[in-house]
């Protein structure tokens, strides 16, 4: 008898276990999808995102660099036109590709050439070329920088900011749903996954 109750006993003991751990999963579940829901992004029109930079307002640099993200945003090309080729993920190609058709190209680390293809490459350009700027830092970037993310929604990526009002930046950046894409992020905000950004100058 007493074997019997104590196996009916542990066998509750299991479902109540069991049932316990699927509420908890669901509730994880849940808060994951509310917490992507509260990450808001506009895809507005690019002439109500992207100012029409005055001479003057920011560096011949920086405003070569927006016109030309501008201009792929409006006519995107092929994916593989930002990367050379190579079927990757292309984002830090496409920022690649912006710097050098806007006439200020990168220098890989590694291979000397043009193109960065690797996220975490490209902070280490930028680290190199001492126009690295932590997030923490206080420093907030500009028109024409890079932004480097890990983790977040977006995980690991870049794309370019092209306006700033305060700490909320409007960028553009390729490999966003596996397209040339703009959202608006603020910068300070945590659940973004932002490391920090690369000076454009």
């Amino acid at each position: 008898m007493e074997d019997a109750e104590t196996r009916k006993e542990i066998g509750g003991l299991v479902i109540i276990t069991a049932a316990t751990l699927a509420i908890i999963v669901v509730i994880i579940i849940a808060g994951a999808l509310l917490f992507r829901s509260n990450l808001t992004f506009d895809y507005r029109a690019v002439d109500a995102v992207i100012p029409k930079y005055e001479e003057g307002q920011i560096s011949d640099t920086r405003l070569d660099i927006v016109k030309i993200v501008e201009q792929e945003y409006r006519n995107p090309r092929n994916s593989l036109e930002y990367s050379d080729g190579i079927e990757e993920p292309w984002c830090a190609d496409f920022v690649s590709w912006v710097y050098n058709s806007a006439g200020h190209k990168f220098k890989n680390p590694a291979s000397g050439g043009w193109r960065i293809p690797g996220v975490y490459t490209l902070k280490e350009y930028f680290e190199e070329e001492n126009r690295w700027h932590e997030k923490s830092s206080g420093s907030i970037p500009e028109p024409g920088d890079v932004i480097i993310y890990d983790g977040g929604i977006f995980g690991t990526h870049a794309n370019v900011v092209v306006s700033v009002y305060y700490d909320e930046l409007t960028t553009v950046g390729g490999n966003e749903n596996g397209k040339i894409m703009m959202h608006r992020v603020d910068y300070n905000d945590n659940r973004y996954g932002i490391q920090g950004y690369g000076s454009a100058e």
